[in-house]
């Protein structure tokens, strides 16, 4: 049982300084390549705004004693915003759920 024990254990430190040493040479290859850890100069590119029809439901309401029954259609108004850093070549992308807009006043 020690030397199961024993094997287990050599072979858990093996395993984990070799996942080290790849690690350290990862960091390396990126230096190399002339790949820095400068700042990105991140700069708005563009914005763009979209209006996506999500869902509808059924609404019921009563009018002079009468039931009557619409159709609320659901659109998310989203906002997605491109930044560019000149340095690195890069790009990212925030996105913005601006508003939720039901076609017809009801309580949810």
């Amino acid at each position: 049982m020690r030397k199961i024990k024993f094997i287990i254990s050599f072979l858990f430190v093996i395993f984990a300084s070799l996942q080290l040493m790849e690690a350290e040479a990862a960091t390396v290859e990126n230096n190399f390549y002339g790949i820095t850890d400068v700042q990105h100069d991140w700069k708005e590119y563009s914005t763009d705004i979209n209006v996506f029809q999500t869902d509808s439901h059924d609404v019921t309401y009563w009018k002079n004693f009468m039931r009557y029954s619409r159709t609320c259609t659901i659109s998310h108004e989203v906002k997605t915003i491109v930044y560019y850093c000149e340095l690195h070549d890069h790009t990212k992308s925030e996105t913005f759920l601006e508003d939720i807009t039901h076609s017809v006043n009801h309580s949810h």
